[in-house]
């Protein structure tokens, strides 16, 4: 038998996929205001196509999640003091649990994972009233070493400070973001983000070309 590479059907396979990514999600969500404030805007007001490798990401992950999440309530949606949420799921314990699908080691302990998956985490805890949470990854590399992938699962606590402190946190974004959106300006460059956000941001150029004019 022989086989020939169809470049055109994988790329229609791609954008196919890629449809089932824009969802219109409320304003505002809380997942916009843990990260980049200026990506998040120019998401809603002027949206780049998805890379073929954040769709291929994206796909994996929405795929596994409804395999292993099917026993458990999936998609707890809600608002709480004009922020909009969807948490992943409620684990066995009832406690709210966030699934992600990452090229992370396995090595890796849940303080080491991106910052945002934690503040994501306790937004969901404090607008659902939870103390406990449940953070379950697959990580699509297991720790480097076959066979892999592997599923690593973690369970946190947070006090009732800590969760009210995030909270007034994303209250503060919510206005900066709302104010830029109703005025129709983009937040300000390198300003609303975490420094590793910008490494594989497909709206950087934007921000340098900023920098650049502001600078001269």
């Amino acid at each position: 038998m022989r086989w020939q590479e169809d470049s055109s059907l994988a790329r229609r396979m791609l954008d196919d996929l890629e449809s089932e990514m824009w969802i219109d999600k409320k304003l505002p969500h809380l997942t916009e205001l843990i990260y980049c404030l200026t990506a998040s805007w120019c998401r809603r007001v002027q949206p780049l196509p998805y890379t073929p490798q954040e769709v291929s990401l994206f796909a994996v992950g929405v795929g596994v999640e409804k395999v292993l999440l099917r026993s458990h309530r999936q998609h707890l949606e809600g608002v709480c003091d004009g922020i909009y949420y969807d948490a992943d799921f409620l684990d066995y314990n009832n406690n709210v649990g966030e699934f992600k699908c990452t090229r992370k080691s396995m090595k890796y302990m849940p303080e080491e994972f991106p910052w945002g998956w934690e503040m994501q985490v306790k937004g969901y805890m404090y607008a659902l009233g939870k103390d406990q949470a449940t953070l379950a990854a697959m990580c699509l590399m297991g720790d480097y070493r076959p066979p892999f992938p592997q599923l690593g699962a973690w369970h946190g606590r947070a006090s009732e400070q800590e969760l009210a402190n995030t909270w007034q946190w994303m209250c503060w974004r919510k206005e900066v973001y709302l104010d830029h959106l109703e005025r129709k300006v983009m937040p300000r460059q390198f300003t609303y983000n975490q420094d590793y956000e910008c490494q594989y941001c497909s709206f950087k150029v934007l921000c340098d070309a900023r920098e650049v004019i502001e600078r001269d």
